[in-house]
Formats: structure tokens, C-alpha cells, sequence
């Protein structure tokens, strides 16, 4: 075989890898964009399915009751003056601003 014949088979060689190379890297990223693409219609379908279960469950299930069992067992629950002190303690846990720290809680004018 002569050089000429050898290094004519070389570049042919060389020119086959080089298609198959890009060939190959293109299908893949094509593969790769469907199955993203399916990755997402799948995840959205799955989405639609857990919002009809849940709301399935919403409609099977009753209502809470709005007023906790205390207050039907417990004949103070509903006395302006338990309410009174109750919102006085929920004030009390709320941070107080610089106004109120130095003025008071605004509990009005103190004699």
C-alpha cells in the first residue's frame, strides 16, 4: 500500500468518527429535549390528578365545627369579660413599639 492511499484512508476514517460524533451528540440532545419535555407533561398530569383527589377530599369531608368543644362545656367562654381579658393577653404577647414602650400600651392616660 502506498503513503498516499494510507493517509487518503485516514482522513476518510477521520471524517466517519467526526460525522458520527456530531450525529450521535444530536440525537442525544434530542432525546434528552423529549424526555424533559415528557418529564413535564407527566409531572403536570400527576399535578391535575393530586388537586382532583384533593378536592375529592375536601367534599368528603364535613366541615370543621367553628366553635371548639371548651366553649359548649364551658358557660364562661362566652362572658364579654373573658373576652375582654383574653384580647388583653393576646395584646400582650405582640411586640411593643418605641412609642408604646415609653407612652404604655396605650392603656390610656395614667394619673
Amino acid at each position: 500500500m502506498s503513503a498516499d492511499r494510507l493517509a487518503i484512508r485516514l482522513r476518510r476514517l477521520e471524517q466517519q468518527i467526526r460525522s458520527f460524533k456530531e450525529l450521535h451528540t444530536t440525537e442525544v440532545s434530542d432525546l434528552a429535549r423529549k424526555l424533559e419535555m415528557m418529564t413535564k407533561l407527566h409531572a403536570d398530569e400527576l399535578q391535575l390528578i393530586l388537586d382532583e383527589l384533593a378536592d375529592i377530599a375536601a367534599e368528603a369531608t364535613p366541615p370543621a365545627s367553628t366553635e371548639p368543644r371548651a366553649e359548649a362545656t364551658d358557660p364562661a367562654a362566652r362572658s364579654p369579660k373573658r373576652a375582654k381579658w383574653l384580647a388583653e393577653q393576646e395584646r400582650k404577647t405582640r411586640p411593643l413599639s418605641r412609642r408604646e414602650l415609653l407612652r404604655g400600651r396605650g392603656e390610656g392616660p395614667k394619673a
